[in-house]
Protein backbone atom coordinates (compact mmCIF):
# COMPACT_ATOMS: atom_id res chain seq x y z
CA UNK A 1 0.00 0.00 0.00
CA UNK A 2 2.90 2.56 0.90
CA UNK A 3 4.82 1.29 -2.14
CA UNK A 4 1.78 2.29 -4.39
CA UNK A 5 1.60 5.64 -2.71
CA UNK A 6 5.25 6.73 -3.11
CA UNK A 7 5.40 5.72 -6.84
CA UNK A 8 3.18 8.74 -7.93
CA UNK A 9 4.93 11.26 -5.34
CA UNK A 10 8.02 10.32 -6.59
CA UNK A 11 6.97 10.54 -10.18
CA UNK A 12 5.52 13.42 -9.56
CA UNK A 13 8.46 14.84 -7.98
CA UNK A 14 10.54 14.15 -11.15
CA UNK A 15 7.60 15.53 -13.73
CA UNK A 16 7.87 19.04 -11.40
CA UNK A 17 10.94 20.75 -13.02
CA UNK A 18 10.31 19.82 -16.31
CA UNK A 19 6.93 21.18 -16.11
CA UNK A 20 8.01 24.12 -14.14
CA UNK A 21 10.90 25.00 -17.80
CA UNK A 22 7.77 24.39 -19.71
CA UNK A 23 5.62 26.97 -17.31
CA UNK A 24 8.74 29.72 -17.05
CA UNK A 25 8.86 29.53 -20.77
CA UNK A 26 5.33 30.10 -21.95
CA UNK A 27 5.23 32.69 -19.14
CA UNK A 28 8.05 34.62 -21.19
CA UNK A 29 6.29 34.09 -24.46
CA UNK A 30 3.36 35.96 -23.45
CA UNK A 31 5.09 38.66 -22.24
CA UNK A 32 7.42 39.34 -25.67
CA UNK A 33 4.33 38.65 -27.79
CA UNK A 34 3.78 42.26 -28.31
CA UNK A 35 7.48 43.18 -28.63
CA UNK A 36 7.14 40.44 -31.40
CA UNK A 37 4.95 42.46 -32.90
CA UNK A 38 6.17 45.43 -33.00
CA UNK A 39 10.26 44.44 -33.89
CA UNK A 40 8.95 42.78 -36.84
CA UNK A 41 6.69 45.44 -37.95
CA UNK A 42 9.23 48.09 -37.32
CA UNK A 43 12.42 45.93 -39.24
CA UNK A 44 9.64 44.97 -42.02
CA UNK A 45 8.79 48.77 -42.51
CA UNK A 46 12.71 49.22 -43.75
CA UNK A 47 12.16 46.15 -45.64
CA UNK A 48 9.38 47.76 -47.54
CA UNK A 49 11.04 51.21 -47.73
CA UNK A 50 13.94 49.11 -49.61
CA UNK A 51 11.10 47.67 -51.79
CA UNK A 52 9.55 50.39 -52.97
CA UNK A 53 12.58 52.10 -53.48
CA UNK A 54 14.56 49.30 -55.69
CA UNK A 55 12.53 49.80 -59.37
CA UNK A 56 14.16 53.08 -59.38
CA UNK A 57 17.99 51.53 -59.44
CA UNK A 58 17.13 48.11 -61.10
CA UNK A 59 17.16 49.80 -64.35
CA UNK A 60 20.21 52.22 -63.40
CA UNK A 61 23.71 49.87 -63.97
CA UNK A 62 25.88 53.03 -63.68
CA UNK A 63 24.68 52.90 -59.94
CA UNK A 64 27.01 50.55 -58.97
CA UNK A 65 30.06 52.31 -60.93
CA UNK A 66 29.27 55.01 -58.61
CA UNK A 67 29.71 52.74 -55.29
CA UNK A 68 32.37 51.42 -56.55
CA UNK A 69 34.01 55.21 -56.29
CA UNK A 70 33.39 55.46 -52.99
CA UNK A 71 36.24 54.72 -50.83
CA UNK A 72 36.31 50.85 -49.90
CA UNK A 73 36.06 51.80 -45.91
CA UNK A 74 33.02 53.64 -46.30
CA UNK A 75 31.62 50.73 -48.56
CA UNK A 76 32.26 47.79 -46.23
CA UNK A 77 30.94 49.93 -42.77
CA UNK A 78 27.51 50.26 -45.14
CA UNK A 79 27.81 46.20 -46.09
CA UNK A 80 28.35 46.94 -49.80
CA UNK A 81 31.21 44.41 -50.82
CA UNK A 82 32.60 44.65 -54.10
CA UNK A 83 30.64 41.88 -55.22
CA UNK A 84 27.29 43.46 -54.41
CA UNK A 85 24.90 44.34 -57.74
CA UNK A 86 22.79 46.76 -56.64
CA UNK A 87 20.82 46.90 -59.49
CA UNK A 88 19.51 43.15 -58.33
CA UNK A 89 17.07 42.58 -55.17
CA UNK A 90 19.15 40.59 -53.63
CA UNK A 91 22.06 43.13 -53.73
CA UNK A 92 20.27 45.98 -52.82
CA UNK A 93 17.98 44.45 -50.12
CA UNK A 94 21.55 43.14 -48.67
CA UNK A 95 23.22 46.23 -48.77
CA UNK A 96 19.89 48.55 -47.24
CA UNK A 97 18.70 45.96 -44.67
CA UNK A 98 20.39 42.83 -44.36
CA UNK A 99 24.24 43.80 -43.85
CA UNK A 100 23.81 46.67 -41.56
CA UNK A 101 20.23 47.67 -39.88
CA UNK A 102 18.91 44.47 -39.21
CA UNK A 103 21.63 42.59 -37.84
CA UNK A 104 22.87 45.54 -35.46
CA UNK A 105 19.20 46.43 -34.34
CA UNK A 106 17.57 43.01 -34.30
CA UNK A 107 20.91 41.94 -31.77
CA UNK A 108 19.17 44.25 -29.28
CA UNK A 109 16.28 42.44 -28.77
CA UNK A 110 17.50 39.31 -27.06
CA UNK A 111 20.38 41.72 -25.56
CA UNK A 112 17.45 43.80 -24.18
CA UNK A 113 15.44 40.66 -22.95
CA UNK A 114 18.46 38.44 -21.44
CA UNK A 115 19.61 41.61 -19.46
CA UNK A 116 15.81 42.06 -17.88
CA UNK A 117 15.75 38.29 -16.92
CA UNK A 118 18.12 38.34 -14.10
CA UNK A 119 19.84 41.45 -12.76
CA UNK A 120 16.45 43.31 -14.52
CA UNK A 121 14.80 41.52 -12.03
CA UNK A 122 17.43 41.33 -9.70
CA UNK A 123 16.96 45.55 -9.64
CA UNK A 124 13.33 45.12 -9.65
CA UNK A 125 13.18 43.16 -5.82
CA UNK A 126 11.23 40.61 -8.06
CA UNK A 127 13.94 38.09 -8.52
CA UNK A 128 14.48 36.52 -4.88
CA UNK A 129 10.79 36.61 -4.74
CA UNK A 130 10.82 33.96 -7.93
CA UNK A 131 13.56 32.18 -6.07
CA UNK A 132 11.47 31.50 -2.99
CA UNK A 133 9.72 28.91 -5.01
CA UNK A 134 10.98 25.47 -5.96
CA UNK A 135 12.46 26.58 -9.10
CA UNK A 136 16.05 25.61 -9.97
CA UNK A 137 18.01 28.73 -11.46
CA UNK A 138 19.23 26.60 -14.28
CA UNK A 139 15.49 26.71 -14.83
CA UNK A 140 14.90 30.59 -14.98
CA UNK A 141 18.09 30.66 -17.44
CA UNK A 142 17.04 28.36 -19.87
CA UNK A 143 13.07 29.64 -19.75
CA UNK A 144 14.30 32.84 -20.33
CA UNK A 145 16.80 31.48 -23.38
CA UNK A 146 14.47 29.23 -24.60
CA UNK A 147 11.04 31.93 -24.80
CA UNK A 148 13.65 34.16 -26.74
CA UNK A 149 14.74 32.35 -29.01
CA UNK A 150 10.98 31.32 -30.25
CA UNK A 151 10.06 35.19 -30.18
CA UNK A 152 13.12 36.32 -32.38
CA UNK A 153 11.95 33.27 -34.91
CA UNK A 154 8.21 35.02 -34.56
CA UNK A 155 10.26 38.47 -35.79
CA UNK A 156 11.54 37.14 -38.11
CA UNK A 157 8.62 35.18 -39.43
CA UNK A 158 7.19 38.73 -39.56
CA UNK A 159 9.86 40.42 -41.39
CA UNK A 160 9.99 37.74 -43.63
CA UNK A 161 6.19 38.18 -44.49
CA UNK A 162 6.66 42.12 -44.47
CA UNK A 163 9.68 41.39 -47.05
CA UNK A 164 8.45 38.86 -49.18
CA UNK A 165 4.73 39.51 -49.81
CA UNK A 166 5.11 43.29 -50.95
CA UNK A 167 7.46 42.04 -53.27
CA UNK A 168 4.56 39.64 -54.77
CA UNK A 169 2.38 42.51 -55.09
CA UNK A 170 5.08 45.17 -56.69
CA UNK A 171 6.27 42.37 -59.31
CA UNK A 172 9.43 42.14 -58.06
CA UNK A 173 11.19 38.40 -58.73
CA UNK A 174 12.13 37.48 -54.87
CA UNK A 175 12.18 33.74 -54.37
CA UNK A 176 10.37 33.20 -50.66
CA UNK A 177 12.78 30.32 -50.15
CA UNK A 178 15.84 33.46 -50.62
CA UNK A 179 14.07 35.56 -48.58
CA UNK A 180 13.23 33.30 -45.76
CA UNK A 181 17.17 32.41 -45.93
CA UNK A 182 18.25 36.20 -45.66
CA UNK A 183 15.83 36.52 -41.91
CA UNK A 184 16.79 33.13 -40.48
CA UNK A 185 20.62 33.81 -41.04
CA UNK A 186 20.52 36.48 -38.54
CA UNK A 187 18.52 34.02 -36.11
CA UNK A 188 22.10 32.66 -34.84
CA UNK A 189 23.82 36.02 -34.99
CA UNK A 190 21.59 37.83 -32.55
CA UNK A 191 20.89 34.44 -30.52
CA UNK A 192 25.03 34.73 -29.84
CA UNK A 193 24.80 38.63 -28.51
CA UNK A 194 21.55 37.21 -26.14
CA UNK A 195 23.89 34.63 -25.13
CA UNK A 196 26.00 37.10 -24.27
CA UNK A 197 23.81 39.33 -22.80
CA UNK A 198 22.41 36.58 -20.43
CA UNK A 199 26.30 35.57 -19.37
CA UNK A 200 26.66 39.51 -18.09
CA UNK A 201 23.34 39.55 -16.13
CA UNK A 202 24.34 36.64 -14.53
CA UNK A 203 27.92 37.89 -13.69
CA UNK A 204 26.77 41.49 -12.50
CA UNK A 205 23.81 42.82 -10.55
CA UNK A 206 23.64 45.85 -12.69
CA UNK A 207 20.87 45.44 -15.81
CA UNK A 208 22.65 48.31 -17.35
CA UNK A 209 26.09 46.68 -17.85
CA UNK A 210 24.31 43.34 -19.10
CA UNK A 211 23.14 45.76 -22.06
CA UNK A 212 26.33 48.01 -22.17
CA UNK A 213 28.89 45.29 -22.56
CA UNK A 214 26.93 43.30 -25.29
CA UNK A 215 25.80 46.43 -27.09
CA UNK A 216 30.13 47.60 -27.10
CA UNK A 217 30.93 44.01 -28.59
CA UNK A 218 28.08 43.98 -31.09
CA UNK A 219 29.23 47.51 -32.53
CA UNK A 220 33.19 46.67 -31.90
CA UNK A 221 32.47 43.18 -33.55
CA UNK A 222 31.01 44.77 -36.50
CA UNK A 223 33.63 47.48 -37.26
CA UNK A 224 36.08 44.32 -36.80
CA UNK A 225 34.46 42.76 -39.99
CA UNK A 226 33.87 45.37 -41.85
CA UNK A 227 37.97 46.49 -41.85
CA UNK A 228 39.34 43.05 -41.35
CA UNK A 229 39.59 42.95 -45.32
CA UNK A 230 40.97 46.42 -45.45
CA UNK A 231 43.15 47.54 -42.32
CA UNK A 232 45.98 44.96 -41.96
CA UNK A 233 45.95 45.41 -38.14
CA UNK A 234 42.10 43.84 -38.08
CA UNK A 235 42.52 41.04 -40.64
CA UNK A 236 44.35 38.56 -37.72
CA UNK A 237 41.50 39.06 -35.44
CA UNK A 238 38.41 39.17 -38.24
CA UNK A 239 37.23 35.34 -38.04
CA UNK A 240 36.75 36.15 -34.44
CA UNK A 241 33.47 38.40 -35.11
CA UNK A 242 30.32 36.44 -35.73
CA UNK A 243 29.85 39.18 -38.39
CA UNK A 244 32.37 37.39 -39.97
CA UNK A 245 30.48 34.37 -40.43
CA UNK A 246 27.28 35.96 -40.71
CA UNK A 247 28.16 36.67 -44.51
CA UNK A 248 24.96 37.15 -46.99
CA UNK A 249 22.53 34.57 -47.50
CA UNK A 250 20.27 36.14 -49.39
CA UNK A 251 23.18 36.48 -52.42
CA UNK A 252 25.42 33.29 -51.34
CA UNK A 253 22.48 31.24 -49.29
CA UNK A 254 23.01 30.03 -45.68
CA UNK A 255 26.38 28.53 -44.89
CA UNK A 256 25.68 25.53 -42.68
CA UNK A 257 29.07 25.20 -40.69
CA UNK A 258 28.71 29.08 -40.01
CA UNK A 259 25.08 28.66 -38.63
CA UNK A 260 25.91 25.78 -36.72
CA UNK A 261 29.18 27.28 -35.29
CA UNK A 262 27.51 30.67 -34.11
CA UNK A 263 24.14 28.89 -32.68
CA UNK A 264 26.55 26.65 -30.93
CA UNK A 265 28.30 29.38 -29.11
CA UNK A 266 25.03 31.02 -28.34
CA UNK A 267 24.67 27.89 -26.57
CA UNK A 268 27.64 27.85 -24.64
CA UNK A 269 27.62 31.13 -23.44
CA UNK A 270 24.05 30.35 -22.04
CA UNK A 271 25.47 27.08 -20.21
CA UNK A 272 28.08 29.44 -18.73
CA UNK A 273 25.40 32.17 -18.08
CA UNK A 274 23.19 29.16 -16.01
CA UNK A 275 26.47 27.95 -14.43
CA UNK A 276 27.55 31.28 -12.94
CA UNK A 277 24.44 32.36 -11.86
CA UNK A 278 23.72 29.02 -9.85
CA UNK A 279 26.65 30.05 -7.73
CA UNK A 280 26.08 33.68 -6.71
CA UNK A 281 24.50 35.47 -4.90
CA UNK A 282 21.17 37.99 -5.09
CA UNK A 283 21.11 41.13 -3.79
CA UNK A 284 17.81 41.87 -2.07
Amino acid sequence: MSTGQTEPRTRRTREKPRGTLAALTLHTLRLQRRSVLIWGSVLGAFSLLALVAFPAFQDQPQINELVESYPPELRELFGIGSGTDLTTIEGFLQSQVFAFIAPLALSFFPILAAAGAIAGAEERGTLDVLLGNPVPRWQLVAASSAATAVSLLGILAVLWLLTWVPAVLLDIDLAPGTAAGAVLNLWPLCLFFGGLAMLCSAVFHRRVLAVAIPGAVLVAMYFVDSLGSLVEAFESVQPLSVFYHYGSAIEDGIDPASFAGVSGAAVVLVALAALVFSRRDIYT
